[in-house]
């Protein structure tokens, strides 16, 4: 009797293409019970007409030949179906677990697997899909780790930590449990990278992960986020999060070693409490960071966040000089997120983002340095800068027949320079575009304290045809009748009230009542942040114009936004069908 066990697929050799040979299945080994039902029926009948007559002509039963042959073939046929039946539903449920574990791959679900039992064409397909979803399996988890996972130390990185933290704060919102955001600043780590190399540096960032690692609790979350800035999400409160810092700081001490040499390290800890300190994961992370920055100037280990202090803690001089800097050393660019028109399904826009490209640190946000760069005048050489930048790009767009809009954020401090809406107005002459193809956008918070100043360069950016947006709107105050006063062209809709809407009742008569105003005004609406497929579809059946956010596309590299646009507008038309559905890939 066969084995019910795995066995490995025997093979053949078998001439191949030029005279070389091939390892092929031998396919008529393979034949099962599964191909054999009919012979077996066959073969009870036989067997059943021969048992019978036997016993007749043993016994000396009376009767015709005809009766025996009649008799024996309904045992024959009672036997088979007895015989055969349980087999084929023990061979149909083996297929059907194929088909089951085929069918969970179309989910994304890789983790079924298959009971191989005979070696019989069954079996066979068995293995060969078993082998097809381990493999399959590898890959998405590799995809996902790599996704989601600091390549240096193996973290969490931004994108996982970002998701960590909202998720904590749903939970906290369920059971109204409290927990900590911390971030940890190494001290001289630019020393060690200056002296020893970059080398040295990346060595003592994966020694820093390993004891964080070991210091943290197991429902805890360490994540790296660039350079030498490190994010830990910790259970609990306060008490919890200054018992977890105490602990860090204290495997800190112990020297590094890097080629036999000792280097010694510090940390300063930033710490920022949910719900106290703030009800989302950008405010949490930009109080602990304040809060970090005080731990620093002080040198005092662990900070936790007061709300009543200054948000701006650094040497102000010692940052704006590295600022400059990199300003006139070509670290500073602009990453480009596309702009997603929900009428047609295609790229209308871009915008613009900051990235400072720092020696130490890695790729930092504007969130760490834009705060401080506005209250020094050296925002008056990056803003003309970032707008030139922006219509270079707009421009290189249009020479490769792509007729997109770029806009890059202003200051109120901006717009109230008198001389703003010329310096733009030379810019676009320079760089040859129309001014239509710009768009300014301006936080709704700094908008209406301008002086009269402001007014009359946004008079005279609309009357260059310089498109104008107020950015974050619904954060600030502004009245319809504000509103009528300003010639803008765009609302964009915060983050804040996008994200959740489809489960926030509050969030989106927000967005419902911004989208009626816009209407009114004859303006257009963007949405930013959006993440979901659910959120997509809330906006468009609300009316709203376009959207911006990770379910689109993430902020990209200027050379990596291009091939992203050249991709789509292809894809749209060999195959808007396909087109289409791929903007729902995630449903």
């Amino acid at each position: 009797m066969p084995s019910h066990r795995s066995q490995p697929s025997p093979t053949t050799d078998r001439p191949a293409v030029g005279g070389r040979r091939s390892r092929l299945p031998a396919w008529s080994t393979r034949i099962g019970l599964s191909a054999h039902l009919p012979a077996v029926a066959a073969l009870a009948v036989l067997l059943s007409h021969a048992a019978v007559g036997a016993v007749v002509a043993l016994l000396g039963w009376p009767g015709s030949a005809l009766g025996t042959l009649g008799l024996s073939l309904v045992v024959g046929v009672v036997a088979a179906i007895a015989i055969v039946r349980p087999v084929g539903r023990w061979v149909g449920h083996r297929a059907e677990q194929v088909a089951r574990a085929l069918d969970h791959t179309r989910l994304g679900d890789f983790s079924q697997r298959i009971e191989v039992g005979l070696n019989d064409e069954i079996g066979l397909l068995a293995r060969r899909v078993n082998r097809l979803l381990e493999t399959s399996s590898l890959r998405e988890r590799r995809i996902l780790e790599s996704a989601l996972s600091d390549p240096l130390t193996g973290l969490p990185n931004r994108a996982l930590l970002t998701e960590r933290i909202r998720r904590a704060i749903a939970v906290s919102h369920r059971s109204r449990a409290t927990f900590c955001v911390a971030v940890i600043d190494l001290d001289r780590f630019k020393a060690i990278n200056d002296t020893l190399g970059h080398g040295a540096g990346d060595s003592v960032l994966c020694e820093v992960a390993n004891r964080l690692r070991g210091a943290i609790r197991d429902t805890d979350t360490a994540a790296r986020i660039g350079g030498d800035e490190f994010v830990l999400v910790l259970d609990g409160g306060e008490d919890a999060a200054h018992e977890v810092s105490r602990r860090i700081i204290e495997v800190m001490r112990a020297s590094l070693s890097y080629e036999n040499q000792p280097v010694d390290i510090g940390v300063s800890i930033g710490i920022a409490v949910h719900p106290r300190h703030g009800a989302d994961d950008a405010t949490l992370l930009r109080h602990a960071d304040a809060a970090m920055y005080r731990a620093k100037r002080q040198c005092a280990g662990v900070v936790f966040f007061d709300g009543n202090a200054p948000e701006v803690e650094p040497n102000d001089l010692a940052m704006m000089g590295e600022l400059r800097a990199a300003l006139e050393g070509g670290r500073l660019v602009l990453d480009y997120q596309p702009k997603l028109d929900l009428t047609t399904g295609l790229t209308v826009g871009l915008e613009g983002l900051l990235r400072w490209n720092h020696p130490s640190r890695g790729r930092v946000l504007p969130r760490e340095f834009l705060t401080r760069a506005e209250q020094s005048v050296i925002m008056r050489e990056i803003t003309p800068w970032v707008i030139d930048q922006a219509a270079a790009f707009a421009a290189m767009l249009a020479q490769r027949g792509f007729a997109l809009n770029v806009s890059v954020n202003v200051s109120a401090q901006d717009i109230e320079q008198s001389a703003f809406a010329a310096l733009v107005a030379g810019i676009t002459r320079d760089r040859g575009i129309e001014p239509g193809r710009l768009t300014l956008e301006i936080a709704e918070g700094g908008l209406f304290s301008g002086t009269q100043t402001a007014m009359v360069n946004l008079a005279a950016l609309a009357d260059q045809g310089v498109r104008l947006a107020i950015d974050d709107f619904g954060t600030g105050f502004t009245t319809l009748s504000q509103l009528q006063q300003l010639p803008v062209h765009e609302l964009k809709i915060d983050r804040s009230f996008v994200t959740g809407m489809t489960t926030n009742r509050g969030s989106q008569s927000v967005v419902r009542s911004t989208v009626d105003i816009a209407k009114r005004l004859g303006v257009r609406t963007i949405a930013e942040g959006v993440e979901t497929v659910a959120e997509l579809r809330a906006l468009a059946e609300i009316g709203c114009h376009e959207v911006q956010g990770y379910f689109v596309a993430q902020p990209l590299r200027a050379e990596e936004v291009v091939s992203w646009i050249e991709m789509r507008q292809a894809l749209y038309a060999s195959n808007r069908e396909t087109y289409f559905r791929s903007l729902l890939r995630h449903e």
